[in-house]
């Protein structure tokens, strides 16, 4: 069965319901490619999920005549795959879909669409975001990023917030969801009750596409729907936006919205804690508002300790309430408008799992072979065992051997780049060395003690 959603996606801007503004601003950046090149090759479309961000730019293309080149979340999206599909595809001229050729300076244009651009940034996407700030820099094509979370992707290129011009979607308003649910029922011949739709359009909390496909589950098989079949498809909980909460917390002055802004918040209070701590001096400019704000925030840390010396977790409500409606509270003067910061902690944090792990990996063979704690290994032993390390080679091959050291342990060991010259050269000679079974390993015994040695030596 074909997806409703797809089914009646809009083919021109005008069919796009709702984010009139948001749709003339678009409309705008687009017609201005038929004057001459813009002053920025793409645009950002940001908002939640279902507020029409993707058939937009589809629809656009339709208007505009583009033709569209699309990659999203389940496209391999490293830097080659970047490269091969959307930069190559911005660079050259344009072959339309009856196979004649256009110019780009006779209109023949592609619309580059990046759909989920800000979930770009995992591993397997290494070298992404640096292909894309390439394509922008030398498109000659426009080009589309949607995101729904804007800060997400930006706060990891301050060069993608300089390139592109943001466009920000709202949420649906539900009257708007509802009038095009009634198209959709009419144009499948289906009946729904005023009080089902209007349960629907409510429910969708502005997500469009999710009360299109909430409408399709309930007509399945069926041409008349009432509200006794909303249990049929449940409830949706929306998850909470982190910068949504620190919006209500740091300027709506409310103790009760600010507290309430957390209830579907997917993080824990150690987490936003950091969060508001980060971001409370971005807003609150004036001494005494960040002084009342810190001590608040101070309470709902001695709460925290509590919380984890005693494991007693019914603590956790008072320390949300005094880092949430505590904070908000201490403001008096007005808020300042900055833009919210990623908690510094946690990126320092997670920029170090990686080397806390090797590190923690090393010690550990270490300490097997020299029968002593990694602790001790960590504070006496790396430091000049890196030293031996890069200065022996002899030790450094049979050491490689003896300690079974991958290539992120070498690395470390080198002061190299995992795939470094020095890092892949070791590899080798220490993959071929293994095949051959040699005996003894003078290097690495030197180090960890003649006792190793004189026992192979019987």
């Amino acid at each position: 069965m074909q997806s409703w959603v797809e089914k009646y996606r809009p083919q021109t801007l005008s069919d796009v319901a709702g984010n009139a503004a948001a749709l003339s601003e678009l409309r705008l950046w687009a017609e201005s490619w038929d004057k001459g090149k813009p002053q920025k090759n793409a645009v950002i479309l940001a908002g939640k999920a279902g507020t029409g961000k993707t058939s937009a730019a589809l629809a656009l293309a339709q208007d505009m005549h583009w033709q569209v080149i699309e990659m999203n979340a389940s496209d391999a999206r490293n830097a080659d795959a970047v490269r091969r599909i959307a930069t190559r595809g911005a660079r050259f001229e344009t072959f339309l879909s009856d196979g004649s050729y256009v110019r780009a300076s006779e209109g023949g244009r592609k619309l580059i669409v990046l759909d989920e651009a800000d979930n770009l940034f995992g591993t397997e996407d290494r070298g992404g975001i640096g292909a894309i700030v390439e394509t922008i820099e030398e498109s000659g094509h426009p080009i589309v990023l949607i995101v729904n979370d804007l800060y997400e992707l930006t706060r990891r290129s301050s060069a993608l917030k300089r390139l592109c011009k943001t466009i920000k979607f709202q949420r649906i308003h539900a009257a708007t969801v509802k009038s095009v649910l009634k198209k959709v029922c009419k144009a499948e011949g289906v009946t729904v009750s005023e009080d089902m739709l209007e349960h629907m359009a409510t429910k969708s909390q502005g997500d469009l596409r999710s009360a299109v496909n909430d409408l399709q589950l309930v007509s399945a098989g069926k041409t008349d729907v009432g509200i006794e079949d909303a249990s049929a498809i449940g409830s949706r909980d929306t998850e909470g936006n982190v910068y949504d909460a620190l919006l209500e917390i740091f300027r709506s002055g409310s103790v009760e919205k600010a507290r309430k802004s957390t209830t579907n918040l997917d993080e824990s209070p150690e987490t936003l804690i950091l969060w508001i701590d980060e971001n409370m001096p971005v807003e609150y400019r004036r001494p005494d508002d960040l002084s009342r704000g810190y001590s608040a925030l101070s309470k709902s840390d001695v709460y925290l300790g509590r919380v984890r010396r005693r494991q007693n977790y019914g603590l956790w409500s008072y320390a949300k309430d005094m880092m949430t409606g505590g904070v908000a509270a201490a403001r008096q003067g007005p808020y300042a408008g900055g833009v919210y910061r990623f908690p510094t902690w946690l990126m320092k944090m997670s920029r170090s799992s990686s080397l806390r792990k090797t590190t923690d990996s090393l010690a550990g063979k270490l300490g097997f072979c020299m029968h002593t704690s990694k602790r001790v290994i960590v504070n006496d032993v790396i430091g000049p065992f890196r030293q031996l390390f890069r200065n022996d080679s002899e030790l450094r091959l049979n050491a490689a051997i003896e300690l079974n050291l991958d290539a992120k342990e070498i690395a470390f060991l080198l002061g190299e780049e995992e795939d470094s010259h020095p890092v892949k050269h070791l590899m080798e000679a220490v993959g071929k060395l293994k095949s051959a079974e040699s005996e003894g390993s003078t290097g690495f015994e030197r180090f960890a003690g003649s006792e190793n040695q004189s026992e192979r030596d019987k």
